[in-house]
């Protein structure tokens, strides 16, 4: 099934318009943006592309910004001057600015270039993710920001799934990021075509005009319960989702910080979260309740209940939320009293109450605003303490607000069958609460695993995993051995009454996307992702060694973990954690084989177009006929992915911001030497 959805914006712009937008502006957009999305089996490369002309006799700034998943790898960028360029003594004007910030799991990427009079520069970026399956369906969003009114505005989506997709919607346009807990949508499984706002609308709603997300949510057919593979190239992707299970009762601590630094609005967020989450609760479900502050207190001594309409409205309960104590923050405490309702090796359950069952899934839901400051602060010492007493219980936690020790949370998770979640402090704080208990209140499988047999298959990604919620999706990769033609699966996990052992041979779906065969059986290929199964298992190793890394504390296998990340990145071409970008202008004859070299100071892989490029000295370079403006004198800044060797631990844009360090200092030093050997440079991460 092969989704496609057009999204313009065209406006006949008249010349006063033009004059206005140059007066206040001091540009006159050309092609002002342009992005495409292409989505195959839930792998997205997105393009975007802005052209901005300075119009004015001076020297003016132009920026590009683009909102981009934080999952996702950039994999390109290259910006395009057309037009007469200063000479080499006023290379200043060239200098970029990159930077990129996060905002609610958004990275902002923003890069602003001096542009002299009459010269048009236009921007690619180009970024890669997965779509990750949340409440039963995936999300892709595309930021249209503009930063100005604008002539118009282009944007295509294409979604190809093999399997079939079951629904599709695109949202009214999302100008604010508050979650809601209902959402309107156009529904379609046709293409559509939505017209936006003329200038003069664009205007009278903002001087800086369209600021908003185009949000797609669709899920696809499942009919096979052990799932779908798909190849291309050697590689392989299974994606895991069976539909219909019974969900499995589950033991539920919720562990709540109540110090003084959760006053005010974030206790109230909690408590109107928790008393929904609460009465969400199944009938078949137990839980308890503990709070914290330098003290812990807990609901039910020693043991877990069942959620019944008494437990549920019991007043204690509601109450215990708003018993704010001293300001302290005892984390080790507060784990090791929820390991204990958890374990029951560790406490015997009382006559009124319940040991948890094998056939409930134990998991502890660890809310706190801030870090550890009384009792046990060793973080080191926290991790070990939990992870010997949690046992198979999962751990979720929940980092409310930008002090909260969110590093020390998702590790704590990591190594706690769980993962861990940043909740905003905004009018939405409560929606978010129950957004992320609704993605784990319902499990339908746990300790599952996924196993290849008669020795197929290699370097795949992880396979064992604690728990299947529903509206989730479990993904493996890997590479084929030679000659496979079908691939035996055995899935191995417990469900709501027994533990379940399967074995199936699947048939491999060959992923064609050459354009002269249908693509995974769609009715066109995407041209925008070539191998996409191969990409996918780089990408998806890189994350799993960068959480590895994360999960370690031996430095000699720390570094193992980076260099594996790292020469996966630039490989691949992707800015990671452990990479960056450089902008580099290219000399005079300079040739993609020059580009693509490595120098003594870092290894560089080019992202983008490597076509051969001649150069005079005082005008720009003309670009093949490939690009979109091969026709002009343009000056071509290609992207490099950069690793300095001598620092394995500390990627470019760790060091980079802090010029008076020593890590800053060398950074320096190396982009002097771009400098000196007659290379303009900048850093991304």
């Amino acid at each position: 099934v092969l989704i496609l959805v057009s999204v313009s914006c065209s406006s006949s712009c008249c010349m006063q318009c033009r004059k206005e937008c140059s007066d206040r502006h001091g540009f006159s957009v050309a092609r002002p943006m342009w992005s495409e999305s292409d989505s195959m089996s839930r792998y997205a490369v997105t393009t975007v592309e802005s052209t901005t002309w300075n119009q004015l006799h001076i020297t003016k700034e132009a920026a590009f910004e683009v909102d981009l998943s934080s999952s996702a790898f950039i994999s390109n960028f290259t910006i395009v001057y057309q037009g007469t360029w200063p000479r080499r003594h006023t290379r200043s004007h060239i200098y970029v600015h990159i930077n990129t910030y996060t905002e609610r799991e958004i990275e902002k990427f923003r890069v602003a270039v001096n542009v002299p009079p009459g010269t048009r520069v236009s921007f690619t970026l180009t970024y890669e993710e997965l779509l990750s399956r949340r409440l039963g369906r995936y999300e892709l969003s595309l930021g249209l920001r503009p930063g100005q009114p604008v002539q118009n505005i282009s944007l295509d989506v294409s979604i190809s799934e093999r399997t079939g997709i079951s629904y599709i919607r695109a949202l009214p346009l999302q100008t604010s990021r508050l979650t809601t807990s209902a959402m309107s949508m156009l529904q379609n499984k046709e293409s559509q075509n939505i017209w936006f706002l003329s200038i003069q609308q664009q205007k009278n709603i903002s001087p800086r005009g369209l600021n908003a997300d185009f949000v797609i949510q669709y899920d696809v057919e499942f009919k096979d319960p052990m799932g779908d593979i798909q190849v291309d190239d050697g590689y392989f992707v299974h994606y895991f989702a069976p539909r219909g299970l019974p969900v499995v009762p589950k033991d539920v601590i919720f562990v709540i910080d109540i110090s003084g630094s959760m006053i005010g609005t974030k206790i109230k967020q909690t408590k109107a979260a928790m008393t929904t989450i609460l009465s969400d609760l199944r009938e078949g479900d137990y839980f308890n309740l503990i709070t914290f502050s330098d003290k812990v207190y807990t609901w039910k001594k020693g043991r877990t209940v069942r959620a019944t309409l008494q437990n549920v409205r019991d007043k204690y309960c509601n109450k215990l939320i708003f018993f704010l104590l001293t300001p302290g923050t005892n984390i080790n405490a507060a784990l090791l009293s929820a390991a204990q309702l958890l374990n029951p090796s560790s406490h015997s359950s009382s006559s009124s109450g319940h040991a948890p069952s094998s056939h409930r899934v134990p998991m502890i839901i660890f809310l706190t605003d801030g870090e550890a400051t009384t009792g046990e602060t060793e973080p080191d010492v926290i991790l070990r303490n939990a992870q010997n007493a949690l046992g198979l219980a999962s751990l979720f936690g929940l980092a409310f607000g930008d002090d909260a020790d969110f590093p020390m949370l998702r590790r704590l998770a990591l190594e706690n069958r769980g993962v861990a979640r940043m909740v905003y402090e905004d009018n939405d704080a409560a929606v978010q609460l129950k957004g992320f208990f609704d993605e784990v209140a319902s499990p339908l499988l746990s300790d599952i695993q996924l196993s290849y047999l008669d020795d197929q298959v290699y370097d795949i990604t992880r396979s064992l995993f604690p728990n299947y919620f529903q509206g989730s999706e479990l993904v493996v990769t890997g590479r084929l051995k030679p000659g496979v033609q079908d691939l035996k699966v055995m899935l191995t996990a417990n469900n709501s009454k027994q533990k379940v052992k399967v074995e199936n041979e699947l048939p491999l779906a060959k992923a064609v996307i050459n354009g002269t065969e249908p693509s995974l059986g769609c009715a066109q290929a995407l041209d925008g992702i070539p191998s996409f199964v191969h990409r996918l298992w780089a990408y998806f190793t890189i994350k799993e060694l960068l959480l590895a890394k994360i999960n370690t504390s031996d430095v000699f296998t720390q570094r193992l973990l980076v260099d594996k990340a790292t020469n996966l990145s630039l490989k691949y071409n992707f800015v990671t954690p452990v990479t960056s970008l450089v902008v580099i202008k290219p000399e005079p004859t300079i040739s993609s084989s020059v580009l693509a070299t490595t120098s003594k100071t870092s290894t560089s892989t080019v992202a983008g177009s490597t076509n051969v490029m001649n150069q005079t000295s005082h005008t720009a370079p003309k670009i093949s006929s490939t690009s979109a403006t091969g026709n002009k004198k343009s000056m071509l800044l290609n992207v490099m992915v950069v690793f300095v060797s001598s620092f394995p631990f500390f990627s470019i844009h760790q060091m980079y911001p802090h010029p008076s360090g020593f890590r800053g200092k060398v950074i320096q030093f190396i982009l002097f030497s771009f400098y000196f050997f007659g290379l303009d440079t900048v850093c991304v991460h």
